[in-house]
C-alpha cells in the first residue's frame, strides 16, 4: 500500500471512529463457533443476585451497601456471588428482565424455556452451524417439571440426554478429559453425572466437542425438585446458601471457556421467576444474567423494591432475542428483534487492503 493511500484510509477510519459508527467498520472476521450454556436455577432465584440495587433502600433480602458490587451501566450484583466472578465475566455481563404474568412453577418454566410446544433451546440450536451435539441436557436432574422432556424437533434436531461422563468425553483424549475433570475436582471412580463437579466438567467437555446448546441444573443443594424455591427467606440467607457452592465453580468455568480461541461461549443463568416480598413468594417474571464476550456490562432496568420485575419488562421471548444476538447467529432474528441491543458490543474488525 502506498503511503498516500494509507494516510487517506487512516483519515477515513479516524473520522468514522469520531462519529462513533462502529457498525460501519464491522466486517466478517475468522469464524467463531457459538455455544450457548444454560444454567437453570430451578425454583426461581431472588433478584438480590443481579438486581441488588432495587433493595438497597429497604434492605430486603439482606442487601446492604457492604454486600453489593456496582459493575457499571446500572448493573448491581451480589458481591459474594456474581460479584466474585473473574474479570472476563464481570466485564461482559448483562442483567435482562422479563415478565410472563404467571405464578405456578410449571407454567412459568414453560413460559421461559418454551414458545408454546416449541423448545427455545432447540430453536437456538437450529439457528447455529450444524453440530454433532446440537442440544444436550446434562446430568441426572434433567428438565424440571412443567418443561417438555421431548419437545418437537426443530429442523430435524432433538434433545440429547447426557448422564454419564463417558458420553461427554466422546472424541477427547483421556488426557484432555482428565484435565477438564481435574479443573472442577471431578476426578474419581463415579461415571454418573450426579454432582455439581461432574456437571461442570461434562458441560465444558461438550463445549470442546462443538456443542451448540447445553442445558444443565447446577444446584445440588436445597430442595431437589426446586432448589431456589426459597419461601419465607426475606433475609436472603437460604438463597445465598444455595448459590454459595455454585459461584466458585462457575468462576472456574467462565475463566476457562471464555478464553477459548475461535469460540463464542454465551452463558445464561435463569430461573422461572424472581421472589417477591413479603414471604419471598413467586414474582410474575424474573431477571436473567447473560455473560458473553460480545456483551457490554449493564442492566435493562431494575426490579421493583418488592422484587417484581419492572412494569415495562418484555416477555421471555425478548430474553432469547438478546441471547441470539450475543451468540451472533447468522440466521436473521430467530426470536424477533432484540430490544436490548444497546447491551451488545459491536467489535470493529478493520484491516486496510494491501495489494
Amino acid at each position: 500500500m502506498k503511503r498516500r493511500d494509507f494516510l487517506k484510509s487512516s483519515a477515513a477510519l479516524a473520522g468514522t471512529l469520531a462519529l462513533g459508527d462502529w457498525r460501519a467498520l464491522a466486517k466478517p472476521g475468522p469464524f467463531e463457533r457459538p455455544t450457548l450454556v444454560v444454567w437453570w436455577l430451578n425454583g426461581g432465584p431472588a433478584g438480590l443476585f443481579n438486581s441488588a440495587d432495587a433493595f438497597l433502600a429497604n434492605g430486603a433480602f439482606g442487601v446492604t451497601r457492604d454486600n453489593v458490587r456496582a459493575l457499571g451501566n446500572g448493573l448491581y450484583v451480589d458481591a459474594n456471588s456474581l460479584g466474585a466472578l473473574p474479570p472476563v465475566a464481570l466485564n461482559h455481563m448483562a442483567s435482562i428482565h422479563f415478565r410472563h404474568g404467571l405464578y405456578s412453577h410449571n407454567d412459568a418454566r414453560a413460559a421461559v424455556l418454551q414458545a408454546g410446544a416449541r423448545s427455545q433451546l432447540l430453536r437456538c440450536a437450529a439457528a447455529m452451524p450444524r453440530s454433532a451435539v446440537p442440544c444436550a441436557v446434562v446430568n441426572n436432574l434433567g428438565f424440571p417439571v412443567g418443561v417438555s422432556a421431548r419437545p418437537p424437533a426443530e429442523q430435524g434436531l432433538g434433545i440429547e440426554r447426557v448422564e454419564r461422563l463417558d458420553d461427554a468425553r466422546r472424541s477427547l483424549s483421556i488426557a484432555q478429559f482428565n484435565d477438564i475433570r481435574e479443573a472442577y475436582g471431578a476426578l474419581g471412580a463415579s461415571h454418573a453425572i450426579d454432582s455439581q463437579r461432574a456437571t461442570f466438567a461434562a458441560v465444558e467437555a461438550l463445549i470442546h466437542q462443538d456443542a451448540n446448546v447445553i442445558y444443565a441444573q447446577p444446584a445440588y443443594t436445597g430442595r431437589e425438585d426446586r432448589q431456589f424455591d426459597t419461601h419465607h427467606d426475606d433475609g436472603g440467607k437460604a438463597a445465598r446458601d444455595v448459590m454459595a457452592p455454585i459461584t466458585p465453580m462457575l468462576g472456574t468455568f467462565l475463566s476457562r471457556v471464555m478464553n477459548l480461541p475461535g469460540r463464542n461461549v454465551v452463558t445464561l443463568l435463569a430461573g422461572e421467576f424472581s421472589r417477591t416480598l413479603p414471604g419471598a413468594d413467586h414474582a410474575q417474571g424474573g431477571t436473567a444474567t447473560v455473560i458473553g464476550k460480545y456483551i457490554r456490562t449493564g442492566a435493562t432496568g431494575r426490579q421493583q423494591p418488592d422484587g417484581s420485575p419492572p412494569v415495562d419488562a418484555p416477555p421471555p421471548e425478548a430474553l432469547w432475542a438478546f441471547v441470539a444476538s450475543a451468540l451472533r447467529l447468522d440466521k436473521s432474528e430467530p426470536f424477533g428483534s432484540d430490544p436490548h441491543a444497546d447491551l451488545l458490543v459491536q467489535r470493529a474488525i478493520w484491516m486496510p487492503h494491501v495489494s
